[in-house]
């Protein structure tokens, strides 16, 4: 049975089955403070909690490896984490042992009824948490592939195109028993929340009419971009300014060096009188707030952008864009490969997405189909919620979350597989 048809059958049953959940459950979201993992981990924290703010029961924590722990593979982590665990019963997250780095802030004694993790630098501050906490009926999830087995987590959910590339090793038909493969990224499906969100401090008045963000990530071996691309893309932005007056939002993700920033921030820049009129910057990582407000402030710009433009490396984040119904154009295609490559080829081939490409003359007899895409005629645009399957799949993925933790909490076989 396919993926698609097993959530179909299995979202309209839920109401028929049992109900787990009893109380409020004490969510944990544990993150490595980056926009994709961070968007990730509370949309499925959001489920859970049964609420779309942060509260005594639901937490969003800042916890990543130490800068000695880093040094060494996934699994040998994993190992060290574990003794490291073992000296510290009972402690969870009151103090921080030589193996985690976080800021006073994440600093906790309570005991979470799940941990849900996503990142990989905070693999191990999910288990030494979980291995610490009083709560023995603590429930782990990690979002994305943990490059250690599945068994060391309670449930790993990752998408179809991310599985089908790193699980081909394990075989065509690899399987893993605690192993939710979603059609398509976990997307937050309640209403969103931008109370206290700082979006005027850096959005100036000429914006009040729209303006297009541009979310920049990095190089990563799955897509290959450098300095000199990201000046080629500068330039194509200025253009943009130029030619269609628009008005445009810079976002510079955790992912972006600081070479990358420096040249983009001056090719896009120069010979623009006035530039702060027509182009801002957001530095992610430069942010002084604490997370959920970086967060909210990052979630409100995509809200009232008209369009979004990202560089191919941010999967999740182009996932995210397209779930909010906003025309998504992305750069770098050409260069992905691997699970990236099957994430750009499928969103673009659902014309949920098209490339960006800005026509370099000033002004062309023809009628332009769409002057962000200029070549060719496109089809209109794809249905997100309909692709992929989000509010569907979010159900599917709740319940058997849930289903799984009571299994684990009162000993007995669910009677619903």
């Amino acid at each position: 049975m396919s993926i698609i048809k097993q959530i179909y059958k299995q979202s309209n049953n839920i109401l028929l089955t049992r109900q787990y959940t009893t109380k409020v459950s004490h969510v944990w979201v544990i993150t490595d403070g980056g926009i994709e993992n961070t968007l990730r981990g509370m949309a499925l924290g959001k489920q859970l909690s049964g609420t779309a703010r942060l509260s005594n029961t639901f937490k969003l924590k800042k916890v990543v490896a130490s800068k000695t722990l880093q040094m060494f593979p996934v699994i040998i982590q994993k190992y060290l984490t574990e003794w490291c665990a073992s000296k510290h019963k009972g402690q969870s997250l009151k103090s921080l042992p030589w193996c985690l780095s976080s800021s006073k802030e994440y600093l906790d004694d309570s005991d979470p009824d799940y941990i849900i993790a996503s990142g990989q630098d905070s693999v191990p501050a999910c288990i030494y948490t979980s291995k610490t906490s009083n709560n023995k009926k603590c429930f782990t999830v990690y979002l994305g592939y943990p490059g250690i087995p599945f068994i060391n987590f309670d449930q790993v959910i990752l998408p179809k195109y991310e599985a089908n590339v790193k699980m081909a090793t394990l075989g065509p038909l690899a399987r893993q028993k605690n192993g939710i493969i979603t059609p398509a990224p976990l997307l937050d499906t309640l209403p969103l929340d931008f109370e206290g969100a700082q979006i005027k401090d850096i959005i100036p008045p000429s914006f009040k009419d729209g303006f297009t963000s541009v979310i920049i990530g990095g190089h990563s071996p799955n897509c290959r971009w450098y300095s000199e691309d990201a000046v080629h893309f500068a330039a194509n932005i200025k253009r943009m300014i130029d030619h269609f007056d628009d008005k445009v939002m810079v976002v510079f993700t955790e992912r972006t060096p600081e070479m990358v920033k420096n040249k983009f921030t001056k090719k896009v820049t120069e010979g623009l009188p006035n530039h702060a009129n027509s182009i801002q910057f957001w530095d992610s990582m430069k942010e002084d707030s604490k997370l959920i407000d970086k967060m909210m402030t990052y979630e409100a710009i995509i809200h009232r952008s008209k369009r979004v433009i990202l560089t191919a490396d941010l999967d999740y984040a182009s996932a995210h864009a397209i779930s909010k119904d906003k025309p998504v154009y992305m750069v770098f295609g050409g260069e992905t490969r691997s699970y990236i490559s099957h994430f750009y080829r499928w969103v673009i081939e659902s014309h949920l997405a098209r490339k960006f490409r800005i026509d370099r003359a000033k002004n062309r007899s023809a009628k332009v189909d769409d002057p962000y895409s200029y070549l060719g005629k496109h089809k209109p645009w794809g249905n997100s919620a309909r692709i992929f399957h989000m509010k569907d799949t979010m159900k599917y993925v709740k319940h058997e979350i849930e289903a799984n933790r009571a299994e684990k909490v009162t000993g007995k076989r669910r009677s619903d597989v």
